[in-house]
């Protein structure tokens, strides 16, 4: 054999050996890649379940919350009527004799004005200058 000979057979398997160094790899990658797209996917569809769990736990806690209001609205709409009505049952006037009912003390009664202490007017509030 020739040294051209050989060289040309060194250059085949060199090319060789990288083609089917690039396939393999290549399979090993596509491997990898379609590992980690399950996996992603997987991932993401138990996202969805999360959020779909969420939203359904919110749903019913919202309609806990409106039941709750509307029974504490009745609640007050029909207790406070109740308790503002004049003709309650609660009766809250004191028991007063009826001698104290016929004398109503007014506002001014046994009301006294202030004293000057000074015993004689300061004259500030005259008109007149000295």
């Amino acid at each position: 054999m020739t040294e051209f000979t050989m060289i040309l057979f060194v250059l085949i398997g060199l090319i060789v050996g990288f083609v089917a160094g690039r396939a393999t790899s290549r399979a090993g990658d596509a491997a990898k890649l379609h590992k980690e797209l399950t996996k992603t996917r997987k991932e993401f569809e138990q996202y969805k379940r999360d959020v779909q769990d969420h939203f359904v736990g919110f749903s019913s806690l919202m309609e806990q919350l409106d039941t709750q209001y509307q029974r504490m609205s009745q609640h007050m709409a029909e207790h406070s009527e109740k308790l503002t009505n004049s003709n309650s049952i609660y009766n809250f006037q004191p028991d007063v004799p009826a001698e104290e009912k016929e004398h109503v003390p007014s506002a001014n009664e046994g009301v006294q004005q202030p004293l000057d202490y000074s015993g004689e007017p300061s004259g500030l509030l005259n008109d007149h200058k000295a």
